[in-house]
């Protein structure tokens, strides 16, 4: 699914008011009525309804909202933050004048309310459009409405998040649901937007949806959006049909993270995965996992390497130079597709030397931060503006992991994962993703449809497991166990258009 931030946004309400030629006033409409029968449900077992009123036109949107709900049957009060200051918001205000009063928020407080927890507050104060921070009164007045009792709507996207990018302006109002229009917004689904976003729901206003030649390109990965990237089986194939994956990682100590690699790899319907692995634990995985072929690190070569599909290198293989010398000369054969993670961006030296045009980096922050020269971000804004410098200097197709991941490939699209939960936050998790990635890669994907299916699953495989057992218990193992699963479920979906690579 496509998604918009604050200013693409505007350009598409501008593109139908100032070209198509639908009024603004229309559109405002549109959005205050599909907002109400949206929240229909909600809206018919409340005990009293706040609608909080900004300058702007969300704050339009929010007396139209009123005048809809007293049209309807509803009683309902409405509260100017501040005075109506955009055209839209003006009229819709003068308008309401005819259909109820507003207070503003001096006198709403000097009235003492006392609001019903069984009440619903309106946010109809920012919008989409504010993406500063927070400052003057506004700031105590925002943390005042959140703390009052009562189910909370938020208008288009909760006061004090930012459209573009989730970050939090310094102050928010916390929605139990948000209602947004035409187009779900990338605020709408980073941390901490997401989660002070509640419940989503989006409503077509009429809104031309025409993107132009909009950079950078946002999507979500979704369920409908992944399912065209499965690997086609068909009843007489055998197993060198599926792909042969090599699989560089682990060291002593640390083979965990060449087993967790090799095991989820194996699951994604692998035909043949050969490990290899310091001397030490050669003889440990035929026990853990009998489907393993194994072989001596020392062994590896380039014409060892001609016989893969696919490479996976880096989890747990340590910082060994001579090691890494050797691996980096063989990643200077840009003929086998490679998911590089963990220990390849300490261990791996001459990137200018490997060709990243068909491999898959999986960095966290910190290891991104080593391998781009960037500072570890502090925003989400930031997080984006460096993955995409960084594909565009760097054409290659990048996992960035975090609470969401977020892939990112030339020529300046990011992909927002919409699977995942907080209790994937452990160790391991990240070798199990790169070993998705890399049994997907070695069946023929191509490394962004590789990247996109394999970010899905994983997180999807966390969200199966949290159903069930909560996050708490939550291990990579467990990810690994709930994948077929995740499968499953992927099947059951319906396609929407793909994107090619």
């Amino acid at each position: 699914m496509r998604l918009v931030d604050s200013k693409q946004m505007q350009a598409m309400d501008h593109y139908t008011i100032e070209t198509i030629g639908l009024s603004g006033l229309v559109l405002m409409e549109n959005a205050a009525r599909s907002w109400v029968a949206a929240a229909e449900p909600v809206l018919k077992q409340a005990e009293g309804i706040t609608i909080f009123c900004g300058a702007g036109n969300n704050g339009g949107d929010g007396y139209a909202i009123a005048r809809n709900l007293v049209s309807q049957g509803y009683v309902c009060q409405v509260v100017a933050v501040n005075p109506p200051k955009t055209s839209g918001c003006v009229t819709n205000a003068r308008i309401w004048e005819a259909y109820g009063s507003a207070v503003s928020w001096e006198q709403f407080r000097e009235n003492d309310p006392r609001l019903s927890k069984n009440g619903v507050i309106v946010d109809a104060i920012l919008g989409t459009g504010v993406e500063s921070d927070i400052r003057g009164s506004l700031v105590e007045i925002l943390h005042q409405i959140d703390r009052f009792p009562g189910t909370k709507m938020a208008v288009d996207i909760p006061s004090g998040i930012s459209a573009s990018s989730g970050d939090l302006l310094g102050v928010s109002i916390r929605a139990d649901h948000t209602i947004t229009f035409q187009v779900e917004k990338v605020g709408h689904h980073l941390y901490p937007g997401k989660a002070f976003a509640g419940k989503l729901s989006c409503q077509k206003i009429t809104i031309q949806e025409n993107f132009f030649d909009f950079k950078p390109e946002y999507y979500l990965i979704e369920a409908g959006s992944v399912r065209p990237y499965l690997p086609e089986r068909k009843p007489d194939d055998y197993k060198n049909r599926f792909g042969h994956l090599a699989v560089i990682c682990g060291a002593t100590g640390t083979l965990g993270a060449a087993l967790l690699a090799s095991q989820a790899a194996i699951k994604t319907g692998l035909g043949l995965l050969t490990a290899a692995l310091p001397a030490s634990g050669r003889n440990v995985f035929p026990g853990r996992t009998p489907e393993l072929m194994t072989v001596d690190q020392e062994e590896i070569s380039a014409d060892w390497l001609k016989r893969f599909n696919a490479l996976v290198v880096g989890c747990g293989l340590g910082r060994e130079s001579r090691l890494w010398g050797k691996i980096e000369r063989l990643l200077q054969d840009d003929k086998i597709p490679a998911v590089i993670d963990a220990d390849g961006f300490y261990g791996l030296r001459n990137w200018q030397g490997i060709h990243l045009q068909n491999r898959i980096l999986t960095p966290h922050p910190g290891e991104f931060a080593q391998l781009s020269g960037f500072e570890k971000p502090k925003s989400n804004a930031e997080r984006i503006s460096q993955g995409l410098l960084f594909v565009e200097k760097t054409p290659t197709t990048l996992v960035l992991k975090g609470a969401p991941t977020l892939v990112f490939s030339p020529p300046g699209r990011v992909f927002v994962n919409g699977t995942g939960n907080v209790g994937m936050a452990t160790a391991g998790s990240g070798d199990v993703l790169a070993g998705i990635i890399g049994g997907l890669l070695a069946q023929g994907r191509s490394p962004l449809h590789a990247a996109l299916l394999g970010t899905w699953l994983h997180g999807k495989s966390g969200d199966l497991y949290r159903a069930d057992y909560g996050e708490e218990s939550l291990t990579a193992s467990c990810l690994i166990e709930t994948l077929g699963s995740a499968f499953q479920e992927l099947k059951k979906t319906g396609d929407t258009p793909r994107v090619e690579p």
